[in-house]
């Protein structure tokens, strides 16, 4: 099983000219929690990821108006998967990064799809695995503890 078998595809993206209030009207109308960020639509390039935790740490929590562009508040040191990763792949970089979502880009840094830590719980669940358990914990373990 590889990344391109359980992504989404053509996730929905923002560019770094967005607002924050496009950004959080697309996470809800998509009922998602990242959206990655592109140079331009027409190029789908990856220059960074927006999340809800971004909206709510260094938005809100700052102060700062809906109309703040997304390059702003954007992460732009982003770990990705290539289509071609193995699942243990994708486990082992969420698991380093403590990342729970992961775009997928091809070898000219094009979005192809997103895969959320859900999307490898689906997996692991439906062939039986059970050390998934384990990669969700070092995912979500707070920073700092190791």
């Amino acid at each position: 099983m590889k990344a391109r078998d359980i992504m989404t595809e053509n996730p929905a993206c923002v560019t770094p000219e967005s607002t924050v209030q496009e950004a959080a009207r697309l996470m809800e109308s998509q009922d998602v929690g990242s959206l990655p960020v592109v140079e331009s639509s027409s190029s789908k390039r990856l220059v960074g990821v927006i999340t809800d935790r971004d909206l709510a740490i260094r938005v809100l929590a700052r102060g700062e108006s809906a109309s703040a562009q997304i390059r702003n508040v954007m992460s732009s040191d982003v770990q990705c998967a290539g289509p071609d990763d193995s699942l243990d792949d994708l486990e082992s970089t969420m698991g380093k990064h403590q990342v729970r979502r992961l775009p997928v880009v091809d070898d000219q840094n094009r979005v192809l799809g997103m895969i959320a830590q859900a999307d490898l719980a689906r997996e692991r669940k439906a062939v039986g695995e059970q050390d998934f358990a384990k990669v969700i914990e070092k995912i979500s373990q707070p920073a700092g503890i190791r």
